[in-house]
């Protein structure tokens, strides 16, 4: 389980706990208020008896009913109700005790979050009725008062709590639903390596087809003039068969190349992808796209393919849309276990007039950190743009966070 997980579950237990602590509360609350009527109350006449049910009533409206039924407007009208009926009852009908109106001023203070300027309105309403029945000192209504304002500040950290644990559960949200896209996305991009070395390798059987037809065919006429020069002119028919061995071992080595690059082996995708998306790109633009291979390079594992594949999708990217480049060239070098890709254009970029690095360009960058390569960008004279990528054949592979 990772950190992410753990903090969730430490604040979804929390907030369980704290659930039933206020189902705790509500219960000995209920008989605190219940205890506390019987005490003001008993004994004094029908009036004072019924109005000290009516704000009995009222308390446990207060304490029971759930937050969904509470508005503004009625958390105002029972919490002055209850202030009203302890005033009038003191002191029209003169009952002698008023201790239920305390519980108002504590429901205040830890029982409501919902309407915080309510709470703080009906508080000083509450102590301003405590300090005209009881008479209290100007210091001692400070301090009820300063109490209030303490209780809003805990309340303020327990709200920032409660947003904390829906941040929390948001942002786990979020991991997954970005855990899941980048997982689609890796396999998005594993069918476009491959797509481009399908379309590369129809690509290399029509040019193989065209040369190898051609020299085939060239080949079957210098056989047969051969076999006419053999009665003629049997000197020169011996000549000819050196050239005819360089035909057919030049059309040999044309074959070799291609089954070599048409393995099914995912382990030879990645050079014959990057060619491929070059020539899907040329064939969509007036752009003249040169790939130049300067070295042998070895079967490259698929996490190499997809970081190259990506580099060079996002650099060509960035030649459609902003270089104004004619000629574009791509070199590939592989050397001690490490490829350079290289793209340079004869855009509009130059030193006075630098390229703007964008989201694609910096994309580009941390992909190659993260597979344990780098990538450097520089404007070239007299005016062009150059990308260069180094990636190592041996990439960090991906890491997928388990569930």
């Amino acid at each position: 389980m990772d950190e992410l997980e753990t903090w969730r579950v430490i604040v979804k237990f929390v907030f369980k706990e704290e659930k039933i602590y206020v189902h705790l509360f509500r219960v000995i609350g209920t008989v605190l208020l219940a205890l506390t009527f019987y005490q003001d109350y008993n004994g004094q006449g029908f009036i004072n008896l019924l109005g000290g049910s009516i704000v009995l009533l009222l308390y446990m409206v207060l304490v029971w009913v759930k937050n969904s039924w509470w508005t503004a407007v009625k958390f105002y009208a029972v919490s002055f109700l209850i202030v009203s009926l302890i005033l009038v009852l003191h002191f029209v009908f003169n009952a002698p005790n008023t201790t239920l109106l305390w519980p108002l001023y504590f429901i205040i203070l830890f029982m409501n979050r919902v309407y915080p300027r309510a709470s703080f309105i009906i508080g000083i309403t509450t102590l301003t009725a405590i300090f005209l029945i009881y008479s209290l000192s100007f210091s001692t209504l400070l301090g009820l008062l300063g109490v209030i304002l303490v209780a809003r500040s805990i309340k303020i950290r327990r709200d920032a709590h409660h947003l904390t644990k829906l941040h929390l559960e948001e942002l786990h949200k979020a991991h997954k639903e970005l855990k899941t896209m980048h997982n689609e996305l890796q396999e998005a991009t594993v069918h476009s390596v491959r797509y481009a070395a399908l379309e590369e390798r129809t690509r290399l059987a029509s040019e193989i087809h065209d040369g190898l037809g051609h020299q085939l065919t060239s080949l079957i006429v210098q056989l047969q003039a051969l076999q006419i020069m053999q009665e003629t002119d049997p000197k020169r028919a011996a000549e000819s068969i050196s050239q005819l061995i360089s035909i057919a071992r030049q059309a040999m080595a044309e074959v070799r190349v291609a089954v070599k690059e048409w393995s099914n082996d995912e382990m030879g995708l990645g050079l014959v992808a990057l060619k491929g998306l070059v020539s899907q790109t040329q064939g969509r633009s007036s752009i003249q796209f040169n790939f130049n291979q300067h070295s042998d390079v070895s079967e490259w594992p698929i996490e190499a393919s997809i970081v190259l594949y990506r580099v060079l999708q996002e650099s060509l990217t960035n030649v459609l849309r902003h270089s104004n480049a004619t000629i574009c060239s791509i070199d590939l070098e592989e050397a001690n276990g490490t490829i350079y890709l290289t793209v340079t254009d004869n855009g509009i970029t130059t030193k006075e007039k630098p390229a703007n690095l964008g989201f694609g360009l910096n994309g580009i960058v941390e992909r190659c950190k993260a597979a344990g390569g780098d990538c450097h960008f520089s404007s070239i004279e007299p005016h062009g743009f150059c990308l260069e990528a180094v990636v190592p054949v041996e990439c960090r592979p991906i890491v997928e966070e388990k569930e």
